[in-house]
Formats: C-alpha cells, structure tokens, sequence
C-alpha cells in the first residue's frame, strides 16, 4: 500500500511539474490572434463551422476531419486565440506526461520526468509552440503506444486486454487529424499482432485495422451520405497528389537543417536505446523507423514535420536521462539548446500582435468590411476578428496567390477569385512583399487590377507572426 501511495505522489508531482514547465514555455503566446498561420486558419475555420461551415464545401483544405473537429469543440468554449493555445498547452502536457509513462516501462522516474521535460523544450524549437496539429495529435499517437507496450505479456501469452482495440482507437483518430500518423498507427498494429501467437494474427489483424479505421470511415461515410462525397475525396486524395510542391534543391537544404536541429536529441536518443532490453529496443526502433518514414512520405522537410520523430526520440533518450548527474547535465544541455532556437519568453511579442490585428480589423470595419472582405494575403483570423464570413471555401491565403496551390481543390483556382471580386467586396487584404513564391500570376493581376480600380490603400501595418513579420496592406472603400 505504501508502495502504491508513493508511486501515485511521484505521478501527481510529474504531472504538476510538465505541466508548469508547459505553461512557462508557451503562457506569453497566450492571447496571440496571429502566432502562426496555420493554426490561425484553422482555428478561423473552426468559428465558421459554428456559423454553419462544413470543411471541404465551405472552407477548403487538405488536412483531415478531425483537426476542423479538434477547433470546432475549442472554439465551441471560446472564439479568443488563447482558448487553442491553452487547449494546446494541455495536449503538450498530457503527451510529456504519457511519454514519461512509457519510459517508467523501462526505467525510473528521473528518466521519465526529463524526457518529458525534454519533449516540452524540443516541441517549442520544432515550431510546436502553438497549436500545430501535431501537437494534437502526438498525443493519441503516444498513448496507443503505452496502451500496445503494456499489453506485450498478455499478448504473447494469448490474452488480448481491452487497451489494445482501445490503442487502435487513439491511433485511428491520430489518422484523422493527420493522415502522415497513419506510419506510426500501422507499425502499432502489427507490433501487437506479432505478439500473439500466430494463430491469433488473422483474426485480429482483421478486427484491429477496422478498429483503427473506424473514424475514417465513419467520416467518409458521412460525407457520401451528406452528398459532398467529391469534395472530401479531392481534398482527402486528389489534393495531395496533384499539388507540385516538392522542389529537390530547397528540401535538401531543409533536411540538412532539420537534422542538424535534431542531432542534440538523435545522440541521446542513441545512447538511451543501448541501456534497453532487446523487446523494448525493438519497439522504440521501429516505433522510429515508422516515423522516420511518416517524414519522408510526403519530402518537404519543414522544421514542423519533424515533431512526430520527437515523440519515440524522447522516449528512447528516457534511459539515459535517468542517470543521476550525467542525466541531468545532458537535460539541462538539451533544454539551454532548445531555447536558443525558440527563444521561450518575449513578452512583447504578443502585445504587438494583439495591437497589429486590432488595428486591421478597425480598418476593415470602419472602410467597407459589411460589403465584404477578401482577404488574399494576410493573417485568415482576420474573418473572425472583424466578423465577416469566408467569401469562397479557399479561406486560407495560400491556397489563392500560391501557383503550388493552383487547382488542387475541387475548384477552379482562378475562377474563384474572379467570382469574389466580380461580387464587389468592400475590402482587400494582401500584403505589400509576398508570403511566398511562385506567385500565382493569374489571380494576382485580377486582385491587383481590383484594388487599383476600385479601392484605396487605407492601412499598412506590421502584422509580427512569431517566425516572421508580414507589411499588411488594406484596401478599403472599394466601390
């Protein structure tokens, strides 16, 4: 009993201490309606869904169901940036805390605690200080993956223990919050079937990937039955196979950069690995080897692809960082590292941005904004924070003046730009240096010739994102 009630207080003190550790590192970004673009569509996306928007016929996107759900519910408690954010800081929390629980698997609770220590620092340098989707979902990737580990025993001896349909489950709904997580779901699955005997591996096999699919499949289903089958195939398949957006030379450069950022947690990864015993030295492996593979499927090497990789990486360093001195110094080596790549305090930052949006939104509502607002480039919370609905489904800005991004929806790129500006809208957003190239030429002579015709320039303002600072330019009084 004594043992017991020990274990527990361990387990409320890890848990308070990620959890403050997680609150330091990401509390000044709290409140910031312009952290990080993506996450602001999504969490864009995720007001309109309450005004009625269904994802994929009245806001467009690749990523799957379950991340529009994810800011549906958040943005169901409120429409502030900071609901996502806190939201956020509580997935990166529970996920430390869930690694730290495997590692206790194989080791103690020094190595538990500073790999998810770790995992908070790491997650913040890899452009996971907000509410990037894997931040979410490495999370149920993590918790499948304690649920497969303990249930190795009963496995070989022929028993299945309801935590691993449960683990199919959380690995199912990874899958529908991103689709990359398939990887690392798969490896799961045939982790715990090879565990049986093999007598058992037809027959659950099956039983397992339908569990795993289940979410997909209940929302491919409902989409077939709501009549917007067309829209969610594209978006789910067509899109991600007909976008170009692979260029050798860049990706190169990106890899070389992403591995030099990861090298750090790759040596005490490698360290960690070698104090293990050989089942869980083949777990963690492959549980690697899955996600290394979820990175290359789909090549470009961003610093936030990488995010995933942090999660079987933290728990293989575990081992090693439980060591009483050489742990700790290596610990505080790692965190010092990653704080030189993302900087965890600024307390200004979001007070800029806060005031740079405010501004915007003034601009639009007092020059036009109740005639309609487009915004081609520039910050997408801006729809929610003048409040003004989507004027097309391509609601986020590189869908429209990026050539990558041409046509890879259901509809005509082009057409539909020219269909919101023939409807006249009241303001324009773009920016005054574009976000990226190539530049699709087409769309961007017709809002070009638009704003020049018909609007005035009634506002520039520096719009700060935390990994860079767009000139903002609003054309207002468009007649």
């Amino acid at each position: 009993m004594g043992d017991r009630s020990s274990l527990i207080r361990i387990g409320v003190v890890q848990v308070a201490v990620l959890l403050a550790v997680a609150t330091a590192l990401r509390a000044y970004t709290f409140g910031d309606p312009n952290l990080f673009i993506d996450e602001a569509f999504y969490f864009a996306a995720g007001n309109a869904m309450h005004q009625g928007a269904i994802p994929y016929v009245d806001v467009w996107d690749r990523k799957p169901f379950g991340l529009f759900a994810l800011y549906y519910l958040i943005a169901g408690i409120s429409n502030a940036p900071a609901a996502y954010q806190i939201a956020a800081t509580l997935f990166a929390a529970l996920t430390a805390w869930v690694i730290g629980q495997i590692v206790r698997l194989w080791s103690d609770w020094r190595g538990a605690l500073g790999a998810g220590i770790a995992y908070l620092f790491l997650i913040s340098a890899f452009q996971g200080f907000g509410g990037q989707s894997p931040v979410f979902y490495n999370l149920f990737i993590a918790t499948a993956a304690l649920l497969v580990a303990r249930s190795v025993p009963d496995l070989q001896a022929g028993r299945v223990p309801r935590a691993v349909p449960l683990a199919m489950l959380a690995a199912g709904l990874a899958i529908t919050i991103k689709t990359t997580a398939l990887f690392e779901a798969a490896f799961l699955g045939l982790f715990a079937v090879s565990a049986l005997p093999r007598s058992h591996w037809p027959k659950q096999g099956v039983q397992w990937a339908l569990v795993g699919a289940a979410p997909t499949l209940l929302i491919a289903a409902s989409y077939a039955l709501l009549g917007h089958w067309s829209e969610y195939w594209q978006a789910m398949t067509g899109a991600n196979l007909s976008a170009d957006r692979w260029d050798a030379y860049s990706a190169q450069i990106r890899l070389r950069l992403m591995l030099f950022a990861l090298a750090p947690i790759l040596a005490l990864a490698a360290f960690g690995w070698l104090n293990l015993k050989s089942e869980a030295k083949r777990f963690v492996a492959l549980w690697i080897v899955s996600a290394v593979i979820a990175l290359a499927a789909f090549p470009y090497f961003h610093t936030h692809y990488a995010l995933p990789l942090l999660v079987p990486l933290c728990v293989a360093a575990g081992a090693f960082l439980s060591r009483k001195w050489v742990g700790a110094i290596a610990l505080m080596a790692l965190c010092a590292l990653a704080c030189t790549r993302a900087p965890p305090i600024d307390h200004t930052h979001t007070e800029r941005s806060i005031k740079a949006m405010t501004s915007l939104a003034d601009a639009i509502n007092a020059h036009g904004g109740e005639r309609g607002l487009f915004v081609y480039e520039g910050p997408p919370f801006l729809y929610t924070l003048a409040e003004h609905p989507f004027p097309s489904p391509l609601a986020f800005p590189a869908h429209l003046y990026h050539s990558i991004e041409m046509d890879v929806s259901h509809l005509s790129t082009l057409a539909e730009v020219q269909r919101v500006v023939a409807a006249r809208p009241g303001v324009v957003v773009m920016t005054k240096v574009p976000r990226d190239g190539p530049i699709n030429a087409a769309t961007f002579a017709v809002v070009s010739a638009y704003v020049q015709s018909h609007c005035r320039l009634v506002a520039e303002v520096k719009a700060p994102e935390r990994l860079r600072t767009d000139q903002v330019l609003v054309w207002g009084d468009c007649r």
